[in-house]
């Protein structure tokens, strides 16, 4: 397989593992911002949450399948077009 496309999966597999941090490890992320964990409580004010979580979730998921769909594509590609498939 030509370098150039070992270096796109590398490219992808990190941006599915920054997307997966951001999406469902937001504790660690919110350290590395510097910005303070999100009090879990039972109160009626916990309904509409932090904006900063919901932005994490949105964008880490877009990342990881953007990552995912990238390496992916580029491999199948570049397979079908050598003829391996």
């Amino acid at each position: 397989m030509p370098h150039h496309v070992i270096l796109i999966d590398v490219l992808g597999l990190l941006m599915v593992i920054a997307g997966f941090t951001m999406a469902f490890r937001q504790g660690f992320v919110r350290r590395l911002l510097n910005q303070p964990e999100v009090a879990r409580g039972t109160g009626a004010d916990d309904e509409e949450g932090d904006a900063l979580t919901y932005v994490l979730r949105l964008a880490g998921v877009m990342m990881m399948v953007f990552g995912l769909a990238l390496a992916g594509m580029f491999t199948l590609f570049n397979m079908a077009g050598i003829g391996w498939l």
